[in-house]
């Protein structure tokens, strides 16, 4: 989940182009759906966003680990500020088992990076290993990469997102994806995840942003459901229980909503076509609060959710129904009194490929979103929409909040 923040400035800046609707989605009077190229490095793929460093980081196509820069005043990419982290971490290739790339995990010193590493070949999950690099808290100096003491064949990590975590966490599966979460600077906190059950391949769980605990979503008598795990008793909750299949393809999120007090809220995504949300008391009962449902015929992809000026949102990528592919980048409001739930912010008549929506918010141009974009029309099989003759770059969009 990006890092948030707060961009008083953008609202100064956008205060006279807002619809002033109390706890509505705000969008600008004039907003409609764009896009522009933030780099024509086609190799920057799968990209995490650090809001505090106001950094990226991603592995390109030789499996080299940087960190780029980013204006925290207007999300443009700032050149030629590139910085090689590691020369050998994972490839696009070796996803196929990582399922991600380096993320960042929040620390008392800052933003650090943490990643999968293949130490030997074959590159298999067996010689995969945890890996970090620590920025100094000043943002001058980088560590050299130290591996994380493990057991072997450790990786498809994830990691905790709570500025200044005395504690941070990551998750991650062993050879047989059988999943497992510690504290990243106590090797021997390491505990499988209770009641995950072993997957085919590397699905991952989500840390609950603002509380110490871990979501997920499992099968119950044939239909996917979430469950939340509460890390300090390890206690588990099957917090959905109503008709439709949570998450087949995506992973739900909790995290503290401004509008709902600051209390745990749960996104889910049903039966691939709807955003559903729920508020947690504190005493372990769970509602729904809202529901948005995509256009018909659609499928979502890559939700994840980000709070601005005190509201929730989430940005997704979006199949449409005449394509194999998502071809658009939507945001959702998450209160379900927001005047437009649901709206686009990149144009998809061209038929192109956009997926892994990141934000990023800004200070003038509060929250940017940022995606890769692919025109399938160059794949020669016919068959793979992002090859790599097919990439166009990294894109991103305004949201019009």
């Amino acid at each position: 989940m990006p890092r948030t923040g707060g961009a008083s400035a953008a609202l100064l800046f956008a205060t006279a182009l807002l619809v002033p609707v109390a706890g509505h989605a705000q969008l600008k009077a004039d907003f409609a759906p764009s896009e522009s190229q933030a780099s024509k490095r086609i190799d920057i793929i799968d990209i995490e966003f650090s809001q505090s460093r106001s950094m990226f980081t991603w592995c390109d196509k030789n499996g080299q680990l940087w960190v780029g820069k980013i204006d925290p005043d207007t999300g443009e990419v700032t050149k030629p500020q590139l910085h090689l982290l590691d020369p050998d971490a994972i490839t696009p290739a070796d996803m196929k088992y990582t399922t991600n790339g380096p993320e960042w995990v929040s620390t008392p010193t800052g933003d650090h990076v943490v990643y999968t590493k293949f130490i030997a070949d074959p590159r298999k999950p067996k010689n995969a290993r945890m890996a970090l690099v620590e920025l100094s808290a000043d943002g001058s100096t980088w560590s050299e990469p130290q591996l994380l003491p493990s057991d072997a064949g450790r990786t498809a990590v994830y990691t905790s997102d709570d500025p200044s975590d005395p504690k941070p966490r990551i998750s991650y599966v062993d050879g047989k994806n059988n999943h497992f979460w510690r504290y990243l600077y106590e090797p021997a906190s390491e505990v499988a995840v209770k009641g995950m059950a072993q997957t085919a391949k590397a699905v991952s769980v989500r840390f609950t942003k603002g509380y110490n605990g871990l979501v997920y979503s499992q099968d119950v008598a044939g239909v996917k459901q979430v469950f939340f795990l509460t890390l300090d008793n390890g206690k588990l909750q099957q917090i959905t229980t109503d008709d439709g299949d949570k998450d087949l393809r995506t992973v739900p999120w909790v995290w503290r909503a401004p509008e709902f007090n600051n209390k745990l809220v749960l996104m889910t995504t049903v039966n691939e076509n709807e955003l559903r949300f729920y508020k947690g008391d504190g005493a372990g009962t769970w509602a729904k609060v809202s529901s948005v449902k995509l256009p018909e015929g659609s499928t979502v992809a890559s939700p994840e959710p980000f709070t601005y000026n005190g509201k929730s949102y989430v940005s997704l990528a979006v199949k449409s129904a005449a394509y194999s592919y998502a071809n658009a980048v939507y945001l959702a409001a998450v209160s379900p009194n927001a005047k437009t739930p649901l709206w686009k912010v990149t144009d998809d008549t061209d038929g192109h490929m956009r997926m892994d929506p990141e934000v990023f918010v800004t200070s003038a141009n509060g929250p940017m979103v940022f995606f890769n974009k692919f025109d399938p029309s160059k794949d020669p099989s016919g068959e793979n929409p992002n090859c790599k003759e097919c990439a166009e770059g990294l894109f991103h969009a305004a949201s019009g909040l």
